[in-house]
């Protein structure tokens, strides 16, 4: 790739990314001494006119939106120009979370409060880009770049939803990355494509994160196979992402979060879930909710109150002596629910 003389960015050799639509390679400004590095991204000669279309569009959302979790843009070329770019911020420490997965670097692996951060700031983007009309479509491991104190920056709005706009579709590419990308938005899907696609994909981004692998197709798995517990069964912790898991990961949009306030309100209940050391459903039976340490036995003196409902069982921790009754069928049953989740 060459950059007109006329423009003042000046390659410095380094290419950042490379794809079939165009390149990035970092840049610094000619005109400035010691200037900072950026990264500029251009389209790639000979592309058909969505292509172009479709490049100017991801200039134009990207300048609506001013976060702090989403790649800024410096500078750009006009509509008419031969040579179409544009300049955006480079994070020096960034990587994208591509990179961490299947590897032994991975921050977010087996740890459920920096995973949980990371879904809390995808979604705080999904949010944002749902206030003014957008969805980005195509929210996936190459797409977040995570760096220093677990802050994350989102790229590539190529692919994104404008209300009331003409979405443009490339014919030779789909719409979003495999496994990551909600049914609705896979070729030949008619569903509506909304902010809930947006959560679908964070919640696969967050099951990648802490599992550090790459995500799997369609959606029963994560309630059954692929769960926290099946992956996790020494990390009860990483079990309550079953309540972020059962409101994104799923077929329906309809049994998804309908917004992203939602979902940041789920995520910190998870939250305090973990901090606050409760044990999940599965070990109610098995572990003290009160203390954590004792085991609880069977009070056979329940039957003088619940004598009538045999389903409630009554228990007392053999440490502390914190005593509880519950019905066991209920909690049987909403387990049972999970499997049969999709």
């Amino acid at each position: 790739m060459k950059i007109p003389k006329e423009l003042k960015w000046r390659a410095t050799g380094k290419t950042l990314g490379q794809g079939g639509q165009g390149t990035v390679v970092e840049v610094t400004d000619s005109t400035q001494d010691d200037a900072t590095p950026c990264a500029l991204k251009a389209l790639a000669k000979n592309r058909p006119r969505s292509a172009y279309e479709r490049f100017v569009n991801e200039i134009e959302v990207i300048r609506q939106l001013n976060h702090p979790s989403i790649i800024q843009i410096i500078d750009h070329s006009e509509p008419d120009a031969d040579f179409h770019y544009y300049v955006m911020e480079l994070v020096s420490d960034a990587r994208s979370l591509k990179k961490y997965l299947n590897s032994n670097k991975n921050p977010y692996f087996q740890n459920s409060l920096k995973s949980l951060k990371l879904f809390e700031q995808i979604v705080e983007v999904i949010k944002a880009c749902g206030e003014i009309g957008i969805v980005h479509r195509d929210l996936s491991p190459s797409n977040i770049l995570t760096h220093s104190e677990d802050s994350i920056k989102i790229i590539d709005f190529g692919l994104c939803q404008i209300d009331n706009s003409q979405t443009i579709t490339l014919i030779d590419e789909g719409v979003g990355t495999q496994n990551y990308m909600a049914p609705e938005c896979e070729s030949g899907a008619e569903g509506k494509i909304t902010s809930m696609s947006d959560l679908y994909s964070a919640g696969k981004l967050l099951w990648s994160a802490i599992s550090n692998q790459n995500a799997f197709s369609r959606e029963a798995p994560v309630f059954d196979l692929k769960s926290m517990k099946s992956i996790f069964p020494d990390l009860p912790d990483t079990w309550h992402l079953h309540h972020i898991f059962e409101k994104t990961i799923r077929v329906d949009p309809e049994d998804r979060w309908e917004n992203a306030d939602e979902a940041l309100e789920v995520c910190k209940k998870v939250q305090n879930l973990i901090t606050g050391n409760y044990q999940p459903l599965e070990l109610i039976k098995t572990v003290c909710p009160l203390c954590g340490l004792g085991n609880p036995e069977p009070f056979s003196m329940s039957r003088m109150v619940f004598e009538n409902n045999p389903d409630i069982q009554t228990f007392q921790c053999s440490y502390c002596g914190y005593m509880f009754s519950l019905n066991y069928r209920t909690g049987v049953e909403t387990l049972n629910k999970r499997k049969e989740l999709d």
